[in-house]
């Protein structure tokens, strides 16, 4: 037998390229970094590379490479660095971070989460840069705090957005994001309360698909609500509705004459070719499993014979 020695070097660049995602960004840099122009440009062509400023290891040298960044403790003036940020997640925000937060800083970024540690002081600037096509390529969105109310007026309009996922809303802020987002293809939103459509109807005809949780359990249901919101996305191709019931004899009956929101659906969305209604329900002490089960074959029963499989709808109850 010969020995025969292995040298990294001699693997593909495919395979190295999938060696090195392994690593950390830290641990990639100080490792393999300027070993040779080979290894420095399969280090450049990743597009894995994520950094935390928890980690706080000051490797400036790892961050143009850095397509995803955690900012979940205070950052000093240091976003200017991060010049190829696709994916931005923000868990901390402070008042020098609003100011480096500009699409000259960070023209590339396409992905913005915004989760609720933040501190609802620095929403308002947030989400005006958001609404504002601050940054022209940013595409998918999460803001998990809508409230309290921004300005509006500060708002100018968003046209690269396409993707918005935000939390308790009202309908001001719904149709101010409406306008402010004429190219959104997708919305998810709660509602923390009833909110009725104060202002004139308006028309956003490219959204396509849409999911509301109705998460406030107030009975009896207010389908009126609803229409409005509807009658604002026309072109709606893909809905889904998630609603909460606790279930008594009084409820059983009125959802046994129940139209699950067909007439609406039938007058004003006319594009639509899927409907999904997600149903919560609230047991009372003395039903037991069996009787739960029997409830569950009776509404799925009625909301069938309802649809007679229209708009490829479903009825899911948990």
């Amino acid at each position: 037998m010969t020995n025969t020695v292995f040298l990294l070097e001699n693997l593909p660049n495919e395979l190295i390229s999938e060696l090195l995602k392994y690593f950390k960004a830290q641990e990639l840099f100080q490792s393999f970094y300027n070993l040779n122009i080979r290894f420095n440009s399969l280090i450049q062509s990743l597009t894995h590379l994520i950094y935390s400023t928890k980690q706080n290891d000051n490797h400036i040298l790892s961050y143009p490479y850095i397509h995803t960044l955690i900012v979940d403790t205070k950052m000093q003036d240091q976003l200017r660095y991060f010049t190829n940020i696709r994916r931005l997640i923000l868990d901390y925000v402070t008042d020098d971070f609003i100011l480096q937060f500009n699409g000259n800083i960070l023209p590339n970024l396409e992905y913005l989460s915004i989760y609720h540690k933040i501190h609802p002081f620095y929403m308002p600037d947030l989400r005006t840069k958001i609404f504002s096509n601050t940054f022209p390529n940013l595409k998918y969105c999460y803001i998990s705090r809508m409230r309290p109310p921004c300005t509006i007026q500060d708002w100018t309009q968003s046209f690269s957005l396409r993707f918005l996922k935000v939390n308790d809303i009202n309908s001001f802020i719904y149709i101010s994001i409406l306008q402010a987002c004429p190219n959104l293809y997708f919305l998810k939103f709660k509602f923390p309360i009833k909110s009725k459509i104060q202002s004139n109807i308006i028309k956003h005809m490219n959204l396509k698909r849409l999911i509301i949780n109705m998460n406030y359990d107030d009975w009896p249901w207010d389908d009126t609500i609803l229409e409005d919101y509807l009658l604002c996305v026309p072109n709606l191709e893909h809905f889904r509705i998630s609603r909460s019931i606790t279930i008594d004899e009084n409820t059983i009956h009125y959802l046994q004459c129940y139209d699950w929101l067909l007439g609406i659906i039938s007058s004003h969305l006319f594009s639509l070719y899927q409907f999904k209604f997600d149903l919560c329900v609230n047991r009372f002490n003395q039903l037991n499993e069996l009787d739960f089960q029997d409830i569950c074959y009776r509404l799925k029963t009625k909301f069938n014979n309802v649809y007679h499989g229209r708009y490829e709808s479903r009825l899911v109850v948990f």
